[in-house]
């Protein structure tokens, strides 16, 4: 009797479990198919120019790079590196620059994408696109954030400092990358998600390099989003400010004046057609209206729009990481 019990028991544990999988699987594609797609704005005239004096902002002095070369995996289709080597120019903090480079085995000239991080720490989603993305011909260099953390900083002229010095690391990640045989210096593009995707229009604003970008969660400018995000770390960061006296007028008054480094500032200089977009339709850590200025700024390029919020909008990764390699494979030819 214990016996018939138990298999009778398993078989429904079986098949409750089979029904579960099967609306799960079910919710998910219904999920997936939530989203909105819109082509770039056709009316879209073209990018302004970068003139001198934002590329002299933006400058360092030029010297040839000494890396340390460290291989860190190997498959059999590709080999990581950890790359690492001193930057010519310190704004923020003093460590050194650090690329974690997917290189495909195989010889040849490949396209290279630059993919910006999260946060201080190579989290797994940057992970998931460089190995996605070097296993279909593309290789990828995770740039390292300086060690420290965004709401860390104390002032708005550490904020420019901190964003400036991600473009300037991200200059000379190139300076580097460009110089290796394997990589064709015309077909460079970056990718970044939420702090990520800020940092990817900033670096995209910036230097003409980067020919083709996918910027996802992200929005401007930072005054806005410092005191409208909902994210925990951003309202502590405010409150602190109260605390010692400082309101919320002045900590955006300070913000708008002195961070220079901002998507709104340099996004115009992007050229929208080459540009892919994700936003999540009820953000509220990257507020909604923050990445709409940026997108409205850039010039309305190819956008994807999540029926979800920002932390929400990670369930779209797998559909997001092939989206991306399907726009890059275009923007390369390599379709």
């Amino acid at each position: 009797m214990f016996t018939l019990k138990y298999k009778i028991s398993t078989k429904l544990k079986g098949h409750t479990y089979l029904t579960v999988l099967k609306f799960i699987l079910f919710f998910y594609l219904m999920f997936l198919s939530s989203c909105a797609h819109y082509e770039c704005d056709p009316t879209y005239r073209g990018p302004k120019n970068r003139d001198a004096d934002m590329l002299k902002y933006y400058g360092y002095p030029e010297r040839e790079i000494e890396a340390k070369i460290e291989k860190v995996y190997e498959s059999k289709k590709y080999i990581i590196e950890r790359i690492e080597f001193l930057s010519s120019l310190n704004f923020f903090g003093t460590d050194s620059v650090k690329i974690d480079y997917y290189m495909q085995k195989k010889e040849g000239k490949f396209p290279v994408v630059l993919v910006m991080p999260l946060s201080s720490h190579i989290d797994f989603t940057a992970k998931g696109f460089a190995r996605k993305f070097v296993s279909n011909g593309i290789n990828c260099a995770i740039l390292h954030d300086r060690d420290f953390d965004l709401e860390d900083t104390r002032s708005a002229e550490e904020v420019e400092n901190y964003f400036s010095q991600t473009v300037l690391d991200a200059r000379q990640a190139l300076d580097y990358l460009v110089e290796r045989q394997e990589v064709d210096k015309d077909e460079l593009g970056c990718i970044g998600f939420s702090l990520g995707g800020i940092k990817a229009s900033l670096i995209s604003g910036v230097d003409e390099r980067i020919k083709f970008s996918v910027i996802g969660l992200a929005g401007g400018s930072i005054a806005d989003i410092t005191i409208n995000s909902k994210n925990k770390g951003m309202r502590e960061y405010v409150q602190e400010m109260w605390e010692i006296g400082i309101d919320s007028e002045t900590i955006y008054d300070e913000l708008s004046n002195k961070v220079a480094t901002d998507p709104l500032e340099l996004g115009g200089y992007i050229d929208a057609r080459n540009v892919l977009m994700y936003i999540a339709s009820f953000d509220q850590v990257i507020p909604r209206q923050c990445c709409e200025k940026l997108r409205q700024t850039i010039g309305g390029p190819e956008t994807v729009y999540f029926f979800t919020g920002h932390y929400g909008s990670f369930l779209y990764l797998p559909y997001a990481e092939m989206k991306s390699l399907s726009f890059f494979k275009r923007k390369f030819g390599l379709e």
